[in-house]
């Protein structure tokens, strides 16, 4: 169903996430550009950009191209917090950017601003404009350019504080979500907003590049049971807990091996519920370098710390 102004939109769950981080050569550009393409005729018909990841020329190139009717295909994307003060500016240039009519849904990537450019100075928590008002401008982009709005990086917390003041609330709050960062609060909290969550690095992502997602015997003893790859359990485990999931894949095999989902039993439910108690915990947000920053000793997330997302409490208990 394709969403309508001022209405929720409600993703399928089998949805498509290929970017690359940018800085790439033309030779790149036209691979992912395939790569979109192959997904789209494969039975894709999400695909989640951002402007941060300098690809939303490619991603248009290949709706463009991929002879899928644009009504039949959801197009998300995000703007970064330099565009808090100018949602509307944001959307004009995704707009140029992926040369489409409009954006099915369109994001703020995470609940903190910057300056605008060049500066881009980090604000703290309560400084103008807070996500509240950039929410606010938001708003008054729904119609024919944008069909809805949403928010990425949200917990409990900051959505609390928004939605008082939401008279269209996010029809989606895009989250890390995995085995080691189940948020088995958040997700029910969001759902019962009618909000859909949608997860990002389903599959985990270490920095290390270790990722035990894929290869500990816990997955892999469940992948083997249904005659899939782990990657395939943790798709399935999410949208079996009514979240829509967003692989991300240039591969052609994996692109058509991620749309066919398998069901899990309970049991195999629970013990990747209660995976991030019996084998680690692990937050990928906290390990991406260059978004943190020691400020007097405490490490903190563009201005932000873990307590002012909503993430832990004051004694470091997670929260979501």
């Amino acid at each position: 169903m394709k969403p309508q102004p001022q209405q929720h939109s409600h993703p399928s769950a089998r949805i498509c996430l290929i970017y690359h981080q940018g800085g790439f050569g033309s030779e790149d550009a036209n691979a992912l550009e395939e790569s979109i393409i192959h997904a789209l005729r494969s039975g894709y018909r999400l695909i989640d950009t951002a402007q941060y990841y300098e690809i939303e020329d490619v991603v248009g190139r290949a709706i463009r191209n991929s002879g899928i009717p644009r009504s039949e295909i959801t197009v998300v994307t995000k703007f970064w917090g330099e565009w808090h003060h100018d949602p509307a500016e944001a959307l004009r240039i995704s707009l140029e950017s992926m040369d489409i009519e409009y954006i099915d849904v369109f994001l703020m990537h995470w609940p903190w601003a910057t300056t605008p450019s060049p500066e881009r100075k980090p604000l703290r928590r309560h400084e103008s404009p807070t996500f509240i008002d950039t929410w606010k401008m938001m708003e008054k982009l729904v119609g024919p350019k944008c069909r809805t709005i949403g928010v990425s990086n949200f917990t409990q917390k900051t959505l609390e504080e928004l939605l008082p003041f939401a008279t269209i609330p996010p029809a989606i709050n895009q989250v890390e979500l995995h085995a080691f960062n189940p948020n088995l609060k958040l997700v029910p909290y969001c759902q019962s907003k009618g909000i859909v969550v949608m997860s990002w690095s389903t599959m985990g992502g270490e920095a290390s590049g270790s990722n035990l997602i894929l290869h500990h015997e816990l997955f892999k003893d469940i992948a083997q049971n249904h005659g899939c790859s782990t990657g395939v359990v943790s798709l399935s485990w999410a949208v079996q807990r009514g979240i829509s999931v967003i692989p991300k894949s240039s591969s052609p095999s994996r692109i058509a091996e991620n749309i066919k989902l398998v069901k899990l039993s309970d049991e195999e439910m629970d013990q990747i519920n209660n995976s991030h108690k019996t084998i680690k915990r692990y937050r990928i947000a906290d390990h991406i370098s260059i978004l943190w920053k020691d400020v007097d000793g405490v490490p903190m997330l563009k201005g932000w710390t873990k307590v002012d997302f909503g993430w832990e409490n004051e004694d470091g208990e997670w929260l979501t």
